[in-house]
């Protein structure tokens, strides 16, 4: 029915576009101050937007005659709107954009909020998606950070249904789907440039994503000409932040020139125990070969060593009266040191070619490198008792009732709140422990381990847009990429002890005397294992991608269409390097490849009532090939995947209105997506079976459903009422199957249904809004406040709780069965921030910007922004208090505080 719908649309529209009465906007834009053209504006009429060239000239086909409005919106400018008279032809003229006193504070909170993101939860990490997109939508620049700090995503998607490219190449983890933005932290000014376009709607250099796809212009030539020194201040996630960048812009010789450097850095964050230190560099060349070639190289990287956050139990937060507790750090010598540290580095490399074949048609060809190390510490312990201090042995809890003694609880309470030893990582006893062993001649009980997820890829990539006449374009290309991660650990710190051996301990319990099976690698039998060794697993996961596809955009005086489609092949596997004892034959070696064919159609429609008000309809549907992540069940042993593995399937619409007037600009859409055939897989440590176990669940659905609006009214010239708001119902709509699996191969695989239909998708608010006010007076002043509200946030289940096994022996309307099945809404929350920035300009050519922020001005700290359940349950007592949910909270009160210099 889709591809009928699409093939119709593809017949009718060229007959319409005789029809059609429509016009050309042109003109150049310069900044207000030095009158230097400003390329990479996003100017706007309608629905149908283009960027400004390098020497910031426009031109806009296509548009309907009569009354409109046109924006132009850039990073580091004010946004300007004019309302026109479009007729055959219209040349603006010249148009002047100020420079925006909040531009640098809006583009720091960003980063500072991102950095804030990290903790021991990755996939709480990178759902940051909004955050990443430069808009001029009003609720997407209102939500990106109003809604920020409760990790708010657009219509509830994961990150991996927003696509991200720089210099026109796609970085999105090949793993995962997620955008990696510590791929570019610290590097504000080189890469404020972009180009966002949202939800299902068409783009011009990719297919584009249910979500969103955003695209980092790095053009030498297209930087803003400046040197700016920016230093800010902060205590989230670092407190001291300097950047120096220089751009030449396209210089008389033809060469245009961008460089940047930063450094952040913070002995300690908002949250105890943590720490930052990063460097970030950017170069930018091009060269004008003539007026219709230009080649582009980009070159970056942003090494980051941080200490992370972990979350907790809300007896831990109460225990310590604190509820940013950070289970990762404790006190040695006297300093506080993280057992979990987070190092990155992964530089990107990109060269571009820029090819104008005429003036219809222009060609962009992309190839680019991403290669470095990626690494995360952790403890690890072999027959000795667990040193997580947070562990549930250790909480006044634990006791049963039976044998609860009020005396032993109130010391546990009272060492929790004043002694660090009991209530953080006992680093003396660790190494005490380790010294003990020594004396005996055994391998150290504990350990700082790194596991290593260091990344290779090559893209390559072209792109076409050819304008038929002013009334139609066609844009197409293809993408190819190889990819491969190298997964492994070494052994960091022996913590006084004197070796370690390379033997699964937790086979060696359940399989006593089998000398084979408790080998990690049967070609290298118990090894003894020295710092900077690798041990436990070495295996790589190889992914080759490729897609082609095409875009057709036609242009009437009352309608645009447009029809798109895509095909891609994926393929990928897994290498093992060790020969795993508990699967000797699936572990080694190159396993079978994983291939699948997927295909995409889009379509959808403007109706264009009059020059300010606008109906937008768009639909997709797709097949997607499984992430590696969720598709092998234990990649860390061996080759098996999930079964039935195959592609998903995404069904998406979205119907919005759009009101561009002087006075007011506003969007209200209606969206539907629709997921089937999903896999996730979960790996975590089992207490009762004493393993790790890998978790997978499959043939998942789910359905994303909900309104989002968003306005900005001007009260007058320089007040103006921002609002912006969601109701979303996003939910599991299916029973999926699960399989345990348990790595140390003591108990053979288990598959059972998971009651989780109508189940709500955690991890964000589904219902958000924001109310502010907005002043951006003369002499460059510029003041915001917002009150902010979420609700409608649910807690990360734990699959085992919603099986027939965990309510095995409870009677029909027992209350039990309830209190175990129950999904957790967490509280609703609210917070209010508040910004000022000014600029002053210096003898004419200098400029000054000074920029703070608070946010959570009251200090709302009981605002729990997601959590999970711990993923083990008690099957014999089926109390879900023994293993309590770990939760986090959002900042309490913070600030930001910025200063740029810039000539």
């Amino acid at each position: 029915m889709i591809k009928r719908i699409i093939l119709l649309l593809l017949v009718m529209l060229p007959a319409t576009v005789l029809y059609a009465q429509t016009g050309t906007v042109l003109g150049i834009v310069t900044d207000a101050d030095k009158g230097n053209p400003l390329p990479a504006v996003t100017v706007r009429i309608g629905t149908q937007q283009t960027t400004s060239r390098t020497d910031g000239s426009f031109e806009l086909q296509g548009i309907t005659i009569g009354e409109g409005m046109i924006d132009f919106s850039l990073n580091g400018y004010e946004d300007h709107t004019l309302q026109i008279k479009v007729q055959e032809t219209v040349n603006l003229g010249t148009i002047k954009l100020k420079a925006a006193p909040g531009s640098d504070l809006s583009s720091g909170l960003a980063e500072i909020s991102l950095a804030s993101f990290e903790s021991d939860d990755d996939s709480r990490a990178q759902n940051i998606s909004g955050l990443l997109s430069s808009s001029n939508d009003v609720f997407v620049s209102a939500a990106s950070y109003s809604f920020s700090a409760a990790y708010f995503r657009m219509r509830g998607y994961d990150a991996d249904l927003n696509s991200t490219y720089i210099a026109n190449s796609q970085i999105n983890d090949a793993e995962t789907g997620r955008t990696l933005w510590a791929l570019w932290g610290g590097l504000n000014d080189a890469t404020r440039n972009k180009v966002t376009v949202n939800g299902i709607s068409p783009s011009n250099f990719s297919f584009g994503n249910i979500g969103s796809v955003t695209n980092i212009i790095t053009r030498a030539s297209q930087q803003r000409a400046q040197t700016k020194l920016t230093y800010s201040s902060t205590n989230r996630s670092y407190t001291n932040r300097l950047m120096l960048t220089h751009s030449t812009g396209l210089m008389d010789n033809n060469w245009a020139v961008t460089l940047s450097a930063s450094k952040r850095w913070g002995n300690e964050g908002f949250v105890e125990g943590t720490f930052y230190d990063a460097y970030g560099w950017f170069l930018g060349l091009e060269k004008k070969l003539s007026d219709n070639h230009s080649i582009a190289f980009t070159a970056l990287a942003a090494p980051v060593q941080r200490g992370m956050q972990g979350g907790s139990t809300q007896e831990v937060y109460d225990l310590v009266d604190n509820n940013y507790y950070n289970p990762n750090w404790g006190y040695q010598n006297g300093e506080k040191r993280n057992a979990r540290i987070r190092r990155m580095n992964q530089p990107l490399m990109v060269l571009n070619h820029y090819w104008k074949l005429n003036e219809a048609t222009r060609i962009t060809t992309t190839a680019s490198y991403l290669f470095g190390e990626t690494s995360t510490s952790s403890l690890n312990w072999y027959k000795a008792s667990d040193p997580r201090p947070d562990y549930y042995r250790y909480l006044p809890s634990y006791f049963p009732v039976s044998d609860y003694d009020p005396i032993i609880a109130s010391t546990m309470t009272q060492n929790w709140q004043n002694d660090p030893s009991v209530s953080q990582i006992n680093w003396d006893r660790l190494y005490q422990v380790n010294y003990l062993a020594n004396q005996e001649g055994k391998q150290a009980h504990y350990i700082i381990e790194n596991r290593h997820n260091d990344q290779s890829q090559i893209n390559l990539s072209s792109f076409i847009n050819h304008d038929v006449n002013d009334k139609a374009q066609l844009s197409g290309g293809f993408e190819l990429s190889s990819h491969t991660g190298s997964y492994y650990k070494t052994l960091e710190d022996l913590l006084g002890g004197e070796y370690w051996v390379d033997i699964d301990q937790f086979a060696e319990r359940d399989f006593p005397g089998n000398d084979t099976t408790i080998q990690n690698d049967l070609n290298n039998p118990n090894r003894v294992i020295n710092i900077g060794d690798k041990f436990g697993y070495d295996y790589k996961l190889h992914q080759n991608n490729g897609n082609a596809w095409a875009l057709a955009k036609f242009t009437t005086r009352k309608f645009d269409y447009y029809g798109g489609a895509q095909l891609t092949y994926t393929s990928f596997w897994r290498e093992g390097f060790m020969q795993n004892g508990r699967y000797p034959e699936n572990s080694l070696g190159v396993s079978e490849k994983n291939n699948f064919l997927d295909y995409a159609l889009k379509a959808g429609g403007t109706y264009k009532i009059t020059g300010r008000h606008f109906i937008e309809a768009n639909i997709a549907y797709m097949t997607r090939a499984p992430y590696m992540r969720h598709s092998f069940i234990s990649s860390r042993t061996r080759h098996t995947v999930a079964p039935g593995l195959k592609s998903e399937t995404i069904f998406s619409g979205e119907l919005s209105y759009h009101l561009r007037a002087p006075m007011v600009k506003a969007r209200i859409t209606a969206y539907n997506t629709t997921f089937t055939d999903q896999t996730e897989i979960t790996a975590f440590y089992h207490d009762d079976y004493l393993t790790f176990v890998n978790y997978v669940m499959f043939g998942i659905n789910k359905t994303h459903q909900g309104i989002e609006a968003g306005a900005e009214v001007k009260l007058n010239s320089a007040f103006s009422v921002i609002a912006a708001g969601n109701l979303g119902n996003y939910r599991y709509t299916n029973r999926p199957k699960a399989i345990t699996s348990f790595d140390n191969g003591s108990r053979p695989d288990t598959t059972q249904n998971i009651y989780n239909k109508y189940f709500y998708v955690p991890g964000t608010p589904q219902t958000a809004g924001t109310l502010g006010l907005k002043y951006a007076g003369p002499g460059y002043l510029f003041l915001e406040a917002s009150v902010n509200y979420y609700d409608n946030i649910y807690l990360d289940f734990n699959p085992e709780r919603r099986t027939s096994t965990a309510i095995e022996n409870l009677g029909e309307g027992d209350p039990l069965i309830g209190i175990i099945t129950r999904q957790e809404k967490l509280p609703s929350g609210y917070t209010v921030n508040a910004s000022i920035g000014k600029s002053y300009r210096i003898e004419g050519k200098y400029f000054l910007n000074l920029n703070f922020s608070v946010s959570n001005i009251l200090n709302n700290t009981e605002i729990i922004t997601g959590g999970y359940e711990q993923n083990r349950f008690d099957f014999v007592d089926q109390n879900i208090g023994k293993f309590p949910p770990k939760y986090y909270y959002a900042y309490g009160r913070t600030y930001f505080l910025n200063l740029g210099f810039r000539f």
